[in-house]
């Protein structure tokens, strides 16, 4: 697997962590949740391009 993939796997994983804070805003809630859905979607588009499974 490239270096690409385990980066955006760790900030994906990274980012489900991080929301899931006490201290986090409802504003910044909705950023992060924006954001990590973007992420998944680049890391399943990244699968289907590599045919990872």
């Amino acid at each position: 697997m490239s270096t690409y993939y385990r980066n955006i796997q760790t900030i994906k994983h990274a980012l489900k962590y991080y929301i899931t804070r006490e201290s986090a805003s409802e504003k910044d809630l909705i950023r992060e949740k924006n954001l990590l859905k973007k992420i998944e979607e680049e890391v399943n588009e990244y699968k289907e391009r590599k045919n990872i499974k």
